[in-house]
């Protein structure tokens, strides 16, 4: 093997150090599942396990897990929180924030919530050949509702049981062969990032190991040409388990316009209101399908998440992902209806998460069926997904598709490896068109300028934004998506490298984390041999039965505005 071989110590689990995270206390006895106990205890019964050698399969350990200081609320955090000592309960903590009233006390023991065994926090990021931890999880979402989901508590535990929270549409994964990805066991937290180029990253981080360690990383996996590089997991993460991916949402969203452009159905060049006339009356009158997949439309929009008053926190409102209030719109689709414009369409860049949802709205307008079934007919089933994806809904029926798709962390690499792949998957099948793969990489003749003209170009100089992927550089073999709390889709063409960090950073946009994990994500592509010096072979569809693809004890249910 080329590459280090990870230190594995018997017994032993690597350490991620997870800030605002715990390590090394076990989870309370009364949360570990009891051989023939079932009944009493608070975890079911474990669903059944797929062979060794069947598609995302892994054998069983338990993650550890300790109480340490919990995140700062989201809600209270500026756009970038300083560095300040840390205070008593109720003062400030040393992210510069005020604690919540619920906030823990890391020198206390863990006490018991209103009669509940206290949460086993995140733990150690461990590898996807152990098993993920058997986690309390009813107990837990007895304590979640709309108002507390982001509590700091609970927000690492709720982007991965969305759907227990807001309703949602499943993205089925249709009845294909799995993409099977084979694991290797590689250390790359030793590797230094380059943070000459990649400035923006904490001046404290200079390997991957400082990125892993300080971004709260939830799930994180690089892969090339099939074979998994690495792939870890800290609580509740786990292998089969879908996270929240906010904006990266937004590169699914258009695949499936690429999908219904390469199948004659729409054309970037149609108007808006040609395919939703209900969009008439509103400031999309005069705005095509492309200005909306570069973000070039001329609406009034603020994407300032922590700004009261802003369109994104009314968004928010319409959709119950915040509290609502008299004037709240009636759900996404009434929300988008009401907005206004404040320029001409097609001329600067500005990011904005409406035009999203409007170009689900038209996949939905155009096919004839909600967002969740197109999605799954022309891309998801496509790429050899072993899980559903999911999109949370509103009240109504609407899809928030701006951000509010979860999928696995597997299937997420498997959508990047199809669009590495120029559109096709690895047994050759056609999923988009290499016109629409090329476009995103190369962009429009004047992406590159307005890009520059605008905030985001200051945090990504020499890059774009094309399709609802931003290009970060002037390299064009790289693209990402990008998503709030640190979220991130690395694809490399050049290389076939594909990277995905899922994390729960309560600082909804951080250019440090954005540039951080860039500069992880670009130091394990060029330190991996190309495939030709590599003794690896690539691998196969796998014809596992997908329903079976239980990996765990418990039930499968599964910024400078560069804000994502």
């Amino acid at each position: 093997n080329p590459l280090p071989a990870r230190p594995h110590p018997p017994g032993l689990l690597r350490s991620g150090a997870l800030p605002g995270t715990p390590r090394g206390r076990t989870a309370p006895a009364a949360h570990r599942a009891q051989p023939g106990d079932n009944a009493a205890s608070p975890v079911p019964p474990a669903a059944p396990v797929p062979p060794a050698g069947s598609a995302d399969h892994v054998p069983a350990v338990e993650l550890q897990a300790d109480p340490t200081e919990p995140p700062a609320d989201p809600a209270q955090l500026p756009p970038e929180a300083g560095d300040v000592p840390a205070g008593p309960a109720g003062a400030e903590n040393g992210r510069g924030t005020t604690e919540p009233p619920s906030a823990v006390d890391p020198t206390a023991e863990p006490q018991d919530i209103a009669g509940l065994p206290p949460l086993p926090r995140a733990g150690d990021l461990t590898s996807a050949s152990e098993d993920a931890i058997v986690d309390p999880s009813e107990a837990i979402l007895e304590r979640i509702d709309l108002d507390s989901w982001k509590w700091p508590e609970y927000f690492a535990f709720s982007l991965t049981r969305m759907e227990e929270i807001f309703p949602v549409g499943g993205i089925p994964r249709g009845i294909g062969p799995v993409r099977e990805l084979v694991t290797e066991e590689n250390d790359f937290r030793p590797l230094p990032i380059d943070r000459e180029k990649w400035s923006g990253a904490d001046e404290k981080w200079s390997t991957v190991g400082d990125v892993l360690a300080n971004t709260f990383t939830d799930a994180w996996m690089v892969s090339r040409d099939g074979i998994a590089l690495e792939e870890e997991y800290a609580w509740p993460m786990k292998p089969a388990r879908q996270h929240m991916l906010f904006s990266i949402s937004k590169s699914i969203v258009s695949a499936v316009i690429g999908a219904l452009t390469d199948a004659g159905l729409l054309s970037p060049d149609d108007l808006v209101t040609t395919r939703v006339p209900a969009l008439a009356e509103s400031g999309y009158a005069g705005a095509t399908i492309r200005d909306l997949l570069d973000m070039r439309s001329g609406i009034k929009f603020s994407e300032e998440y922590l700004k009261e008053g802003s369109e994104i926190r009314a968004l928010f409102e319409a959709v119950d992902f915040a509290p609502r209030t008299a004037t709240s719109a009636n759900g996404i689709k009434d929300f988008l209806k009401g907005l206004t414009s404040e320029r001409e369409h097609g001329g600067a860049y500005v990011y904005r998460s409406c035009e999203t949802d409007v170009l689900a709205w038209i996949c939905e307008a155009v096919v004839g069926q909600p967002f969740s079934v197109i999605a799954s007919e022309y891309v998801w089933s496509k790429i050899g997904a072993a899980h559903a994806a999911q999109v949370c809904q509103d009240r109504w029926g609407g899809s928030i598709a701006d951000g509010a798709i979860s999928t696995t962390l597997r299937d997420l690499t498997r959508f990047g490896e199809m669009i590495a792949r120029g559109g096709t998957t690895a047994e050759g099948e056609r999923v988009l068109s290499g016109q629409w793969i090329d476009d995103i990489f190369t962009g429009a003749a004047d992406s590159a300028q307005v890009f520059a003209d605008s905030p985001s170009g200051q945090s990504y100089p020499g890059g774009m934004y094309r399709s609802q992927f931003w290009v970060p550089s002037a390299s064009r073999d790289v693209v990402i998506g990008i998503g709030i709390h640190g979220q991130m889709l690395y694809i490399d063409r050049a290389t076939q490298t594909v990277g995905v960090k899922l994390s729960s950073d309560p600082q909804p946009v951080s250019l440090a984390q954005q540039h951080g994990t860039l500069a992880m994500f670009e130091a394990i592509a060029e330190a991996v041999p190309p495939k030709s010096e590599s003794a690896a072979t690539s691998p196969v569809a796998s014809a596992a039965e997908p329903v079976n693809d239980v990996r765990t004890a418990a039930p499968s249910a599964p910024v400078t505005n560069t804000s994502a």
